[in-house]
């Protein structure tokens, strides 16, 4: 939490309390519209202090302040295109004799990352936790595969929505998905006389679907993967501040700087803020995961988000 950080008091009155909890009265009250310096969050609690009492407010009743409001997309700042990935040996996390298999993947994303994610986190007023646990959970934090190309997912659906339902008869010699739930079913064939194959979960075969459909219409292609470490959909590529999708894959692909740097800014937008930001800081990860993978599985996913979050913090507990 940057020290700078600042909120206003949304609810009627406000219990502050001397821990992060309900379990002791408490200690002073606010009102709606006091401003209060946030010292520290802990869980879904803040410290706060407003000059008359300190202590532990609930993050649902206290509105975020920016005392410098970020607005445009992060990757057009020069700064953050400079920024070392990887943490500083003060900031490593080393990994104890025993840990779990969230720990040792959010351990690995942050010593991968930790440099950009630190600087980042701060920027936007989100816990470090939280951006090491949406990378975990998107891409098991892997951005590019050992061949030197960005980890993707080609979706069948979308190519017919971008190309094929104009090109039926040729779509559907290569391609076939579940009409009734249509990002399942994915299956391709290189020719007629070829047998159906599923391609998920293998990076060469994703590869090779998309470069197959590369070659039928190239923009059409592009905007139907979801790209590295954030898997952001081409079709995304406006959102995240780019003015075509080719920019967009070019940036991903040469540099995973563009890959972090694009999730931070589908979270927040061009503005100062968004509704998947808020959640995003007040720990909602539930509704973070609504908004960022859509309602039908929001519950799983924000459930996978905060046991990473747990994961890193505990290691950085120690």
């Amino acid at each position: 939490m940057p020290q700078e950080t600042t909120g206003v008091v949304t609810a009627t009155v406000l219990n502050v309390r001397p821990e992060p909890n309900t379990t002791k009265p408490p200690i002073g009250q606010l009102v709606r519209g006091t401003n209060v310096a946030i010292i520290a969050r802990s869980g879904a609690w803040y410290r706060i202090e407003n000059g008359l009492v300190q202590g532990f407010v609930h993050g649902d009743f206290i509105k975020i302040n920016e005392s410098a409001p970020v607005t445009g997309f992060l990757h057009e700042r020069p700064e953050l295109k400079q920024v070392s990935l990887i943490p500083t040996d003060a900031d490593g996390i080393p990994l104890p004799s025993r840990s779990t298999p969230a720990q040792r993947l959010a351990a690995g994303v942050w010593n991968s990352f930790g440099g950009m994610l630190k600087i980042v986190s701060r920027i936007l007023g989100v816990n470090e936790g939280a951006s090491v646990a949406i990378i975990c959970v998107e891409s098991s934090g892997q951005g590019m595969g050992p061949d030197g190309r960005m980890i993707i997912r080609f979706e069948n659906h979308i190519f017919w929505k971008e190309w094929g339902s104009r090109h039926a008869n040729e779509f559907n010699q290569h391609f076939r998905f579940n009409q009734a739930k249509r990002w399942t079913g994915h299956m391709f064939r290189q020719n007629a006389q070829s047998s159906w194959q599923t391609f998920h979960g293998r990076q060469v075969d994703e590869w090779r679907v998309f470069d197959f459909a590369r070659g039928l219409h190239e923009r059409a292609a592009m905007l139907s993967i979801s790209m590295g470490l954030p898997q952001i959909m081409g079709f995304n590529f406006a959102g995240i501040g780019y003015e075509s999708v080719e920019e967009m894959f070019n940036a991903f692909q040469g540099d995973i700087r563009y890959q972090i740097l694009g999730l931070f800014d589908f979270i927040k937008g061009a503005g100062t803020t968004s509704p998947m930001l808020t959640a995003l800081q007040r720990r909602r990860y539930e509704d973070f995961a609504a908004r960022y993978n859509g309602p039908g599985q929001a519950a799983a996913y924000g459930a996978r988000i905060a046991s990473h979050v747990e994961a890193f913090e505990s290691l950085k507990r120690g």
